[in-house]
């Protein structure tokens, strides 16, 4: 079988077929022999995939020229005549109900009435045959483990809650999302889906049920495990799947917790179900983690979408290029120049426009910098409400505030939580805002309104994670909502800008060409980097010089020796504490072989004598850090050195937490301007980590080549002050939420601290009723306000743990502002 991008060069040889391709890209007229020319090869690409169906790339070739040409001359019998013998029913229900054929048959309004057998009725749209007949298959197979790979909005949601339905309700079922900002989202889907079951959303939610569907992360679903000896999960819904590929690369590994929460199960309940949800798996093989694992695969081939790219140089010419014949000799075609890359962003911007780059701090740079090339917009009393609230609720120099004037908003993933979930929801809502700029985090939260997408850099993304990334662009439910005539937006419209400002280091400039290059083909080779799985193999990882692959190497047996010794049952304390240590990941903080790690936490634990009667903080301290600095490699754990940072957490726990948002800006604000008047240096610099700091502490304690901390001394605007102290909160909210409380949760389980303590640092409350709203979700400080505000009793969970409220409660939401009503109502 000949390369078929090799054959997409050759056809380019032909001066004649490549202008025409060149007038097609470039939206120039083709006169009446050029568009029969054009359509006679989109019939020939066609005819060479039937005659072999591994030729994929021909029939999307074909399509894309079919596409690309019915929608530019208004001329839909090519597309209808496509969509019907390629099974794309949602186009071909468009055009029929949109009388877009110059004439139509009986034949014609048979075919409509046969649509309806390809009806999602509960989601309201029409699926593709693929779509329709591969679901189908997929819900009716009777194998212990399948997967279900699909292009981004291809009916994820739709096939979790068929799947759910086909089972019954008498299963202990567990859906895992990679993160926490996804848990909200699928439990939403899960209850308004009205199914019969227990809803758990924290593991601590369990309660002896014999079926419940849990929404969990792998932290929670392993905790539940661990915690409940007789448990163990009929089903698990691995969403995001492809996530178990990825490397051991941060302090959670959630790739490895994600493998070993598949594996304990199987050793717990062999007949275990487990089905796999993904866009970017290339071959179900490579997340295999044991012997003879056999997951039968249910592929969506086709997309229906097909980008258009265009690319921002730096000498500011623009090239528009075509992605099957993108390679190293044929770079595009120039369509114009600009000079600057604002005005080439907001004159090409539709109604809803995404601006991605990948580090926060950037983020919120483009946005403002965005801002400044705009008018400012008149404010509507939407917009007015938003500013209003955000002065109320964060602060009134919080930068989002300007931005919105612009019809601009940001969002990444070092802004408070809630704040982020709100501004996602009124940029979804509101066609005021009509930019957002973002980083990462646009994959992980609710699904919006894109209609274009500038990309200012690919840092990080690799070529399956910029092809989802733009599958976020114009989802198939925006263009087929209501069967409305909006097939140009099968075409989105991609724009890669290069520039130095946002997108450049010391060593290099920006050049995203390569990333543009890798759009040619949609299908990219799994690169396994969890050690666990059994196709792993370090020397087919690319770009790794030898001392890597022996790093790799090392790493390999290290963590295949933790899983291994994980299944075992130990046989003293020193093998239950390892155990522990494991499992829990904090051995992941430290850089020292872990039987090391185990003997100096059983000393120091023998040793009552030198933590008895502390603080909890302090006792974390004595056994895990003092006179240890050194065998520790997380740097912001090493920052417990200090008794400083030690006193600045126990407040930040005992009071933050109860406190508003706005009470915490406000009180940080102040600490840091004490902290900036000090001639002190240490004193002065403030770990922000790397999507912030830019300076280098000057400590042995620490990695000297990393720029992680920020002189507060430095900072003469009082807003940039504000803005960094919102980022902290949030900074600190994790470090609390994903390391400190591993520390917590073990001096619990060794009996350390009392319940109370633990209580009252993990939940901010000794109040059991209190405590029950927080593992739904609840932050403290809104249980806080719904109890001085006498509404506690009027909420409460009925018998499948969904929250209710009663009418005196519902007289109180409307009292509320649009921000608090935003804040109680996502949980209803």
């Amino acid at each position: 079988m000949q390369n078929q991008n090799t054959q997409f060069t050759s056809a380019f040889k032909n001066e004649n077929f490549k202008n025409l391709i060149e007038k097609l890209t470039c939206d120039k007229i083709l006169n009446e022999n050029e568009k029969s020319y054009i359509l006679s090869c989109a019939l020939l690409f066609l005819k060479e995939y039937e005659k072999d169906k591994r030729y994929s790339s021909f029939a999307d070739f074909a399509y894309y020229i079919i596409l690309k040409y019915s929608v530019f001359y208004g001329d839909y019998k090519p597309l209808y005549d496509f969509s019907i013998n390629f099974g794309f029913y949602p186009i071909t229900k468009v055009i029929l109900e949109n009388n877009l054929l110059p004439k139509t048959s009986i034949n014609d309004k048979l075919i409509e009435l046969e649509l309806d057998n390809f009806q999602n009725i509960d989601e309201k749209y029409f699926e593709t045959f693929e779509q329709n007949r591969n679901k189908k298959l997929f819900l009716n197979e009777k194998s212990n483990e399948k997967s279900y790979l699909a292009p981004t909005s291809f009916g994820k949601s739709s096939i979790i809650i068929d799947y759910i339905k086909k089972i019954g309700n008498k299963e202990k079922i567990v859906i895992v999302v990679p993160t926490k900002s996804l848990l909200m989202q699928t439990y939403k889907m899960i209850k308004d889906a009205g199914l019969k079951y227990k809803l758990l959303f924290h593991d601590e939610m369990y309660q002896n049920e014999d079926s419940f569907i849990a929404i969990f992360t792998q932290e929670r679903a392993l905790r539940l495990l661990k915690k409940e000896k007789k448990i163990f999960y009929d089903n698990l819904i691995i969403d995001e799947a492809h996530k178990i590929l990825e490397s051991v690369k941060d302090k959670s590994n959630r790739s490895i917790l994600l493998s070993r929460l598949i594996s304990i199960n199987k050793k717990l309940n062999k007949d275990h179900k487990v089905i796999y949800l993904s866009p970017l798996i290339e071959d179900v093989k490579n997340i295999e983690i044991y012997e003879n694992q056999n997951i039968k695969s249910y592929r969506i081939n086709f997309n229906i979408k097909e980008p258009e790219i265009f690319e921002y140089k730096l000498n500011g010419d623009i090239i528009k290029h075509n992605r099957f014949f993108i390679n190293d000799i044929f770079k595009g075609f120039k369509i114009n120049e600009f000079q600057n890359y604002f005005e080439y962003l907001i004159l090409n911007s539709c109604e809803k426009n995404f601006i991605y780059h990948a580090r926060p701090k950037k983020v919120e740079n483009i946005a403002r910098d965005l801002c400044k090339n705009l008018k400012r917009t008149e404010k509507t009393e939407s917009v007015k409400t938003i500013i209003d609230i955000l002065r109320n609720e964060v602060h009134k120099d919080f930068y989002v505030i300007d931005c919105l004037e612009y019809g601009v908003s940001y969002i990444h993933g070092q802004m408070p939580d809630l704040i982020k979930e709100y501004l996602e929801l009124k940029y979804k809502e509101l066609n005021e805002i009509k930019f957002l700029v973002a980083n990462s985090v646009i994959l992980e939260g609710i699904n919006m309104p894109i209609d274009s997408l500038f990309i200012f850099n690919t840092y990080g993304l690799g070529p399956k994670g910029l092809n989802n990334l733009i599958g976020r662009v114009n989802r198939l439910n925006e263009i087929f909502r209501n069967n409305e005539n909006k097939l140009f937006k099968l075409l989105p419209k991609i724009h890669f800008i290069n520039n130095n400002e946002y997108d450049s280091t010391e060593k290099t400039i920006s050049n995203m060409f390569p990333s543009i290059k890798s759009l040619r083909s949609r299908v990219f080779k799994d690169e396994i980097k969890n050690p666990t799985l059994l196709n792993y193999d370090i020397e087919s990882i690319k770009d790794k010089i030898p001392e890597e692959q022996e790093r790799l190497r090392d790493l390999k047996r290290k963590i295949q020796n933790q899983e291994k010794f994980l299944s075992e049952i130990p046989n003293n304390r020193f093998d239950e504490l390892k155990q522990y240590l494991i499992e829990s990941g904090i051995i992941n903080l430290y850089k020292c072989d872990i039987e090391k790690l185990v003997t100096i936490v059983l000393n120091n634990l023998e040793q009552k004598n030198l933590w008895e009667g502390l603080d909890l903080l302090e006792k974390i301290y004595i056994i895990f850090i003092k006179n240890n600095l050194e065998i520790v490699q997380d740097n912001e754990f090493k920052r417990f050195d200090f008794e400083e940072t030690r006193k600045h957490y126990k407040f930040y726990i005992e009071v933050n937490q109860k406190r508003s948002l706005k009470e915490n800006v406000e009180s940080l604000k102040k600490y840091f301007e004490e902290k900036a008047k000090s001639e002190i240096k240490k004193e002065r610099m403030f770990y922000f980590g790397s999507a912030y700091g830019n300076e280098v502490y000057d400590s042995n304690n620490y990695i000297k080549s990393s720029k992680v901390y920020i002189d507060l001394g430095k900072i003469k605007d009082e807003r940039e002050l504000i803005n960094l102290a919102i980022v902290k909160l949030k900074m600190e909210d994790n470090f609390v939420s994903f390391t400190l409380n591993k520390f917590i949760v073990f001096l619990y389980d060794y009996e350390l601290i009392s319940e109370n303590e633990y209580n009252l640092y993990v939940y901010g409350t000794i109040d059991k009723n209190k405590i029950k709203f927080t593992k739904f979700g609840m932050n403290i400080s809104l249980i806080s306000k719904l109890e001085n505000d006498n509404q506690i009793n009027n909420i409460d969970f009925d018998d499948n743990n969904n929250l209710i409220i009663n009418e005196s409660f519902k007289s109180y939401l409307n009292t509320l502002n649009d921000f608090q009503k935003f804040e109680i109502e996502r949980f209803l």
